[in-house]
């Protein structure tokens, strides 16, 4: 064995764009010593019946927190918009692009915080450092209601910003580490449909807050206080209640853990390996494919953050009134979750991810288009409501980004690499997302809608780049397993799956194969 490991092996590859060609690197080989508690030397079938088990077993503890959680992350962050209509501008004295201004900053927060805390995610307990950030952006939103001016505001939202960063890190981590790679997109996308969910309650929520009139303190004052502190409460609740990982669920019995560790080996994405790898870092920035996320990422989130932040004021523009916006949020929440699950669905159903995310961008171009042309007026506002839930389809596509990025990165120094970038990439769409509405171009937002446009026509051609990369991947793995075996009829059909927890890059692994 000590002669295997010092062989001077070489995986060898001709570009960054194919995959490395056999044999794999023996010191790349690095199997996690607590995984490998579990593991063992052979590989265990786990029937569907018991998977199938397994997979509600789990979802008691790790869906619901995810679901929770998201929901307090997408409350939390979507007060700004609530607030917009209930007096925040005239009681905190914004003027000009100030409110613009507030949603950028957040994004900013996020920007900061997104390198350190997916470096973080990969040494410390995912469960842990997630309950962490949780109890501490809700004190932030506690505190936003002493906050009176444009000033104090950009402080909160930036602090906010900076604790919410791990969030989708953590979840797309959570995500690999439990459940296969079909399982995957549908639930990605029913965490990410809580979007729509705190769109629905918070609508509520802020529709009885609204009619809290001629107090001590202001309507959106007292929603943020009500926020903030049901999010410290969940927060102390997943602190107690979520897993770090398979290994160390006190919760579930041993076999059970095993049996939780042998059903995700076929996604070859590993569980966890909190060793730091240069060459895997250095792989995933120079990956054309991991440059595609990123602009699959900004694309989309120019679009989605900017209909996030502006949503009631558009809908407010149409000649609804204040209370009506409010509880037209419980409709487009609706709308939201059924895009989103739909979109995930059929996807799982079809396994043509990449065709799904073309076909959902067609609805939003059309809705963009009516909201451009047709005037608002009392004859006119219920169907430009219509097209305003037409863009609503666009949302879809970013639970379909994060679905693809956990499925097809492989190597946990290179997932942490590509989530930082391409988190990085999502804050900063997000960021500058609210400055394409700008306050003079209101309430039209003509140009705004314009860009919009342009974004769609990218993100397209993205698709398509990705399509063809993926693609020419997966048949130059298939050619290189085919050749060492001639009698090899479907290359598929031969996958052992014996380096899936050996934490190897998705281009190492010969028996991995992408998602497209």
């Amino acid at each position: 064995m000590g002669q295997e490991k010092n062989a001077p092996q070489t995986a060898h590859h001709e570009d960054d764009i194919t995959p490395y060609t056999p044999p794999v690197p023996q010191a790349h080989r690095d199997e996690d010593q607590e995984t490998a508690a579990y593991t063992g030397q052979a590989v265990t079938y786990v029937d569907e019946e018991t998977s199938k088990k397994l997979f509600w077993t789990i979802n008691r503890r790790i869906l619901a927190c995810m679901l929770g959680t998201y929901f307090c992350q997408s409350l939390d962050k979507g007060t700004l918009g609530f607030a917009s209509i209930m007096g925040i501008k005239k009681d905190a004295h914004l003027v000009g692009q100030d409110y613009s201004w507030l949603g950028t900053i957040l994004y900013m927060g996020v920007l900061v915080g997104e390198y350190p805390t997916n470096l973080l995610l990969q040494k410390l307990p995912v469960a842990k450092y997630l309950a962490v950030n949780v109890f501490l952006w809700g004190c932030v939103i506690a505190c936003s209601a002493a906050a009176k001016d444009f000033k104090a505001l950009m402080v909160v939202r930036f602090l906010l910003g900076i604790f919410e960063s791990c969030v989708q890190p953590s979840f797309i981590i959570m995500t690999t580490m439990w459940y296969t790679k079909r399982e995957q997109s549908v639930l990605t996308s029913l965490w990410y449909c809580m979007t729509g969910v705190q769109l629905m309650v918070g609508g509520i929520i802020a529709w009885g807050a609204s009619h809290y009139l001629h107090h001590a303190i202001y309507s959106w004052q007292l929603l943020f206080l009500i926020l903030g502190c049901a999010t410290c409460a969940w927060a102390i609740f997943i602190g107690w209640w979520l897993p770090d990982s398979p290994m160390k669920a006190k919760c579930f019995s041993e076999d059970q853990k095993r049996l939780m560790i042998e059903r995700v080996r076929a996604n070859e994405t590993g569980i966890q390996n909190k060793k730091y790898k240069s060459y895997q870092m250095l792989e995933a920035i120079k990956d054309p494919v991991i440059w595609c996320y990123v602009m699959l990422q900004i694309t989309s989130t120019l679009v989605i953050g900017g209909l996030g932040v502006f949503s009631n004021l558009i809908i407010a523009s149409f000649g609804f009134s204040v209370l009506e916006t409010q509880l037209l949020n419980i409709a487009q929440g609706a709308v939201t979750i059924i895009v989103m699950i739909g979109a995930a669905t059929l996807a799982q159903t079809t396994g043509q991810t990449i065709l799904v995310m073309h076909a959902w961008t067609i609805l939003p171009i059309i809705g963009t288009a009516v909201i451009y042309s047709i005037p608002p007026d009392h004859n006119t506002r219920v169907g430009l409501l219509i097209a305003f839930y037409c863009t609503q389809f666009y949302l879809a596509q970013g639970n379909l980004i994060f679905s693809m990025i956990s499925r097809n990165v492989a190597g946990q120094t290179k997932k942490s690499t590509t989530l930082a970038i391409t988190f990085v990439a999502w804050a900063a769409g997000n960021m500058t997302a609210p400055q394409i509405f700008q306050s003079g171009d209101a309430p039209r937002y003509k140009k705004g809608f314009t860009a919009h446009f342009c974004l769609y026509v990218l993100f397209n051609i993205n698709l398509v780049i990705l399509r063809l990369l993926l693609t020419r991947r997966n048949k130059a793995k298939r050619s290189a397993v085919a050749s060492a075996d001639a009698k090899t009829v479907a290359a598929d059909e031969k996958i052992t799956h014996a380096f899936a927890f050996e934490d190897l890059t998705d281009k190492e692994n010969p028996d991995f194969r992408y998602v497209v």
